[in-house]
């Protein structure tokens, strides 16, 4: 695990090998090193200059030796902070590039419709998707709470950052699972439960002009379907379930 981290770093094979072989031994020759990680001492110099670039090896010569040693993990810390500087420049840099790519003609161009996400993955970006609409959310939850099981930590840090950004939620659930829903109501957030005679096996949500369908299964389904009249329609039955309680 530990050297699959080290690698979304930037770390090499062959650095990592160096690098943790030296913080087992503490201050260290290369020799030592070349020793403790059974590659050649060539390869070890190599590594080694490699990880002082980084910052997270430094030496001192003792008796013309160097000696070498890996700094405290404070020094990875700051190379993982480098690293989300610099995804936060791409992302900086991504977004406005994709503005100045001249758009076709809405009258020549036909939009897709409907979409379709699967896996966690898909759920995940798509409920992203719902944070940056903004629109007031209504959820119409099937017999049991999958979403909040599948998505585990994820989707209590949503529902944190959805009720941050004032973003009203209604969610209908079926009254089966009354004892295992959560007796919360907020400002931004209510539910009420139904008679399970209204219980449906998807999930579904709705948002502005867009319906979502949640077909759960080991990997679920999702598909998004971007239509006011659809949208419109299915709202007005959600609020005339609402309405009954």
């Amino acid at each position: 695990m530990l050297e699959n981290e080290l690698s979304t770093l930037g770390f090499t094979t062959l650095e990592i090998k160096v690098y943790l072989g030296l913080f087992k031994l503490g201050g260290s020759t290369a020799n030592k090193i070349s020793v403790e990680t059974k590659l050649n001492r060539t390869n070890v110099y190599g590594a080694l200059n490699k990880l002082m670039d980084k910052g997270v090896v430094s030496y001192v010569v003792k008796n013309r030796v160097k000696w070498f040693e890996a700094k405290s993990p404070s020094s990875v810390i700051l190379l993982i902070k480098e690293k989300e500087a610099e995804l936060k420049q791409i992302e900086k840099n991504i977004v406005n590039n994709l503005k100045n790519i001249p758009k076709a003609d809405s009258e020549t161009k036909n939009p897709l419709e409907a979409s379709i996400f699967v896996g966690k993955k898909g759920l995940r970006l798509i409920f992203e998707e719902i944070l940056e609409a903004g629109k007031p959310i209504s959820i119409l939850a099937a017999k049991s709470l999958q979403l909040r099981s599948f998505l585990g930590p994820y989707f209590l840090l949503w529902n944190k950052t959805r009720d941050q950004l004032r973003i009203k939620q209604r969610s209908l659930f079926p009254r089966s699972i009354r004892d295992t829903v959560e007796h919360e109501h907020s400002k931004y957030f209510s539910y009420k439960f139904l008679e399970d005679t209204f219980d449906n096996p998807t999930t579904t949500i709705i948002y502005g002009d867009i319906c979502l369908f949640i077909q759960w299964s080991d990997e679920p389904i999702a598909i998004k379907i971007h239509n006011k009249e659809i949208a419109r329609s299915h709202q007005n039955y959600f609020d005339a379930l609402w309405d009954l309680k």
